[in-house]
């Protein structure tokens, strides 16, 4: 006697995400990983980048105060850092990847799909 399930499917999640078997939910978890470890890399970026200004327009309007214009100057320098950081940590991840057998220049980038 054969048994049917029921399917469901959710319009939010990727297809592959537990669907049949535990293959599948291996390669949903690594496309979960993955998206993650870009969303953090995305997000690292656009905060140093978001510092980076913002020690800009303090360093324009430090009026010449040392103080701030020391600031200023930290904030610039520790966001150019942040910003070597997680270009090195890119490279890195793409490096052992190629070292791996892992294409991970090619991680897919969550979106919102219109159905």
């Amino acid at each position: 006697m054969h048994e049917t399930l029921a399917q469901l499917t959710n319009p939010v999640l990727p297809p592959i995400i537990g669907q049949g078997g535990s293959a599948s939910g291996i390669r949903g978890a690594g496309i979960f990983i993955s998206n993650l470890i870009s969303i953090i890399f995305i997000v690292s970026f656009l905060l140093a980048f978001f510092f980076l200004l913002t020690g800009a327009i303090s360093w324009i309007t430090s009026g010449g105060d040392k103080t701030n214009l020391e600031n200023a100057r930290n904030r610039i320098i520790h966001s150019l850092m942040g910003l070597i950081i997680v270009a090195a940590a890119w490279a890195i991840m793409v490096l052992v990847g190629q070292f791996i057998g892992l294409d991970i220049r090619q991680l897919p980038i969550p979106s919102i799909s219109g159905q």
